[in-house]
């Protein structure tokens, strides 16, 4: 017989926070709003609703950040390896 209780990873020194709904435990608050607005957002007050749009937005911002890192890597990555290429040849 299958179980179907899902089992999820908490680092031992993290405190989880669960979601209001399912109970599913999260690591961070900013992880439980993008849920609770992604599978419970018809059960949304306008507080949950304002949380999520805030957790949305913090995570974009993230995102592009992460983004903006990687193209400047790859940017001095390359001239990096055309600098060199110029020198040895």
């Amino acid at each position: 017989m299958m179980s179907t209780e899902i089992e999820y990873e908490i680092p031992p020194d993290a405190s989880p926070v669960d979601c209001p709904h399912c109970e599913r435990p999260f690591v961070r608050e900013r992880h439980r709003d993008i849920h609770v607005g992604l599978e419970h957002g018809e059960l949304a007050d306008e507080p949950t609703r304002m949380a999520v749009t805030d957790a949305i937005d913090s995570e974009r911002q993230e995102l592009r950040l992460f983004r903006l890192k990687a193209v400047m890597a790859l940017v001095l990555l390359y001239f990096g390896l055309l600098f060199t290429y110029s020198i040895v040849t």
